[in-house]
């Protein structure tokens, strides 16, 4: 039988998986009217850092407003937004618990999502929004360890 404590997360999870879902795919479609892989190559990022860098210049150079909440949003939005998976997914998933096993998932969960974003042309590929996603899912899962450290009596498993 499942605690208390157990069933809480699982409800967090689900409920935290079913936002995801209308943040990441529940969006309209937007069509540029150019061929269809034309747009997809048009949403695509595969330079690393090259959005990060631009975000940032965006808010150090604080000139325009909206450009400038606009960057701040994707920085910390992207961070944030996998923390909560990096903190449930190895407390409900004794296999992830183990750090080669939970990268290895969370690479492919963020590849999934940005590939189905660009090819049903509901957002964009961008490595540096996987590279952000990871940072803030690495941290989660730090976090989560640390928790169980303490849970445990200090031994970071």
């Amino acid at each position: 039988m499942k605690s208390n404590k157990s069933k809480f997360l699982w409800l967090l999870f689900g409920v935290y998986c079913i936002a995801m879902f209308f943040i990441l795919f529940v969006r309209r479609k937007v069509d540029f009217g150019f061929p269809y892989w034309e747009q997809v190559r048009m949403r695509m990022n595969l330079v690393p850092f090259r959005s990060i860098r631009k975000n940032v210049y965006y808010i150090i150079q604080g000139t325009d407003n909206y450009m400038m909440r606009n960057a701040l949003f994707n920085l910390l939005g992207n961070f944030a937004m996998f923390m909560p998976y990096g903190f449930c997914f190895p407390r409900l998933f004794e296999r992830f618990r183990r750090f080669g096993m939970f990268i290895l998932l969370s690479v492919g969960v963020l590849l999934s999502v940005e590939s189905i974003q660009v090819l049903t042309l509901r957002g964009s590929f961008d490595i540096d929004d996987i590279i952000l996603n990871m940072s803030g899912a690495l941290i989660g899962f730090l976090l989560s360890k640390k928790v169980n450290c303490r849970a445990d009596g200090g031994s970071m498993k």
